[in-house]
């Protein structure tokens, strides 16, 4: 058993047990992790596990309130991700490729995140977990642990994770259970990895499948109603945690419109007072992408720059490099054409939702008419 810093509040208790005694899915090799940062690192070391036995690429997966902040296999990198990584050299190999672009998918909500990661760290990696508060790997090189264990003040979190045990120590068939209100709740749930009901192509012809399996990693371990979109094996944009499908929709597109403009030349070439470290700098690339400063904001903007008159030019947005083959997985089927329309103001280029939409035609005729192509998988992903 394993005593928790703290439960979900700081005046709660908790500790972690394993379902089979002497079988627990990690080893503490340092930290003390609440009860929020094991859910973290449980949901992203599934979410990179899977994406490793389907693409064959090492992942990384960014969690943050039991939710995936960013997602990503270590492909090359896109035009632009490169600027973005101003911590140092730009790192070698898949690993280090995946850790950036999927801390660097939203970076207000990859601070103080729990990282997951499909191989093994070595030293080379450590400053790429900067303002994180975990990671969960298969292993660590002594050089890493010790790096690592300096990190956040000596209360970096460092779980080794049992890639040899099967999920939730059930023979690979998941089961979960919840008490509460006096009542002990068990599902059953299908194994994590894979699409196990398989995959069809309602219309057009279907785009990249490793982008389709980091779309459904992401909707399949974020909270329901969730979408997100996904561009060369890198999640630009998670919506979740609504009560109906077309906000999260919005939420999603309004991070990846985010993301895009992160990469106009005015907010890559911000200059910032020294000593503003790099990850206070994406935030602030993140707000200005994102707009809508208020009064307060922007005069603190304008503390942060080299040259304060810097905070009051608005960048012409027209000059935004445009998207284009995005995919956008949702985690549910749904039934609005509008959904449609939003993603195709993304570059969306492949629809990928479970089986059952209410209005089948109506969708496949807008897909076909905004040139997507709509793939359908055998299974439904809600999580709650």
């Amino acid at each position: 058993m394993i005593t928790l810093s703290r439960g979900l509040n700081p005046h709660e208790t908790a500790w972690a047990e394993p379902v089979v005694p002497d079988r627990p899915p990690f080893t503490l090799l340092h930290g003390s992790p609440s009860y929020i940062n094991v859910l973290d690192a449980l949901g992203a070391r599934e979410a990179v596990r899977a994406l490793r036995e389907r693409t064959g690429v090492a992942a990384c997966a960014s969690f943050k309130h039991t939710s995936p902040a960013g997602v990503a296999i270590g492909g090359p990198f896109a035009p632009g991700e490169e600027d973005l990584h101003d911590q140092g050299p730009l790192p070698d190999g898949a690993l280090g490729r995946a850790v950036v672009r999927a801390r660097n998918t939203a970076p207000k909500c990859s601070y103080g995140d729990f990282v997951a990661v499909s191989e093994p760290v070595t030293a080379a990696h450590v400053p790429l977990f900067a303002n994180a508060i975990g990671v969960i790997a298969p292993d660590f090189t002594p050089e890493a642990l010790a790096g690592l264990s300096r990190s956040n003040h000596g209360r970096f979190i460092l779980l080794r994770a049992h890639e040899g045990e099967e999920r939730n120590g059930h023979g690979g068939s998941a089961r979960e259970s919840v008490e509460t209100a006096g009542l002990r709740l068990t599902r059953s749930a299908a194994p994590l990895p894979g699409f196990a009901g398989g995959t069809r192509t309602e219309c057009g012809t279907p785009g990249s499948a490793d982008d389709l399996a980091v779309a459904v990693e992401a909707v399949r371990h974020a909270q329901s109603n969730a979408m997100a979109f996904v561009v060369d094996g890198n999640t630009i944009g998670i919506g979740m945690g609504q009560q109906n499908r077309l906000d999260c929709t919005r939420l999603a597109a309004a991070r990846a419109r985010t993301w895009q403009r992160r990469r106009h030349p005015d907010v890559l070439g911000l200059r910032f007072r020294e000593g503003v470290g790099s990850a206070e700098r994406a935030v602030w690339r993140a707000r200005l992408a994102e707009g809508d400063l208020t009064p307060s904001v922007r005069a603190e903007f304008a503390g942060v720059l080299a040259d304060p008159r810097d905070a009051d030019r608005e960048p012409d947005w027209n000059a935004t490099p445009p998207l284009s083959g995005v995919t956008l997985a949702a985690d549910n089927h749904f039934p609005f054409v509008e959904v449609v329309e939003i993603a195709a103001r993304r570059g969306v280029t492949q629809l990928v939702t479970p089986a059952g939409s209410t209005d089948a035609d109506a969708l496949r005729d807008a897909c076909a008419a905004h040139g997507m192509s709509w793939i359908v998988t055998g299974e439904r992903f809600f999580r709650h």
